[in-house]
């Protein structure tokens, strides 16, 4: 059986601080830490889409006026990381697309070019 009882909270779990998620669900505020601080650092790894899953996950959280402090900071963080993120990445293809060659430089260009890579030879396998 789970922590419930007919619907209701047991009074233990009552007691227990919670934090609310997208998803309507309810975490204990240790587990919620927890993942706030795992989607952060994945970030970091170069997958800045978990910032985006992090903001949102945790936004009934967000919104409260006394959400928790911990995850509300590591939001904060996330948003900010993430907007930094696509700036530099709109910069780059603006860069790359609109300057081009007269920016970047022939070899440079040239070297960053995808459509220059020779997908045949990335495939062969030495069978």
């Amino acid at each position: 059986k789970g922590a419930t009882s007919g619907g209701l909270l047991s009074p233990a779990m009552a007691r227990r601080p919670r934090v609310e998620t997208a998803d309507g669900e309810e975490l204990r505020m240790s587990k919620a830490r927890g993942l706030s601080r795992k989607l952060c650092v994945a970030g970091f790894f170069g997958l800045p889409f978990f910032w985006v899953v992090h903001l949102w996950y945790f936004w009934p959280e967000l919104r409260k006026q006394r959400g928790d402090p911990f995850i509300k900071r590591n939001a904060a963080g996330t948003t900010a990381a993430f907007a930094v993120v696509m700036v530099a990445l709109v910069g780059w293809i603006c860069a790359y697309h609109i300057g081009g060659r007269r920016l970047l430089g022939d070899a440079a260009f040239e070297g960053l070019n995808v459509s220059n890579v020779n997908l045949d030879s990335l495939l062969q396998t030495n069978a």
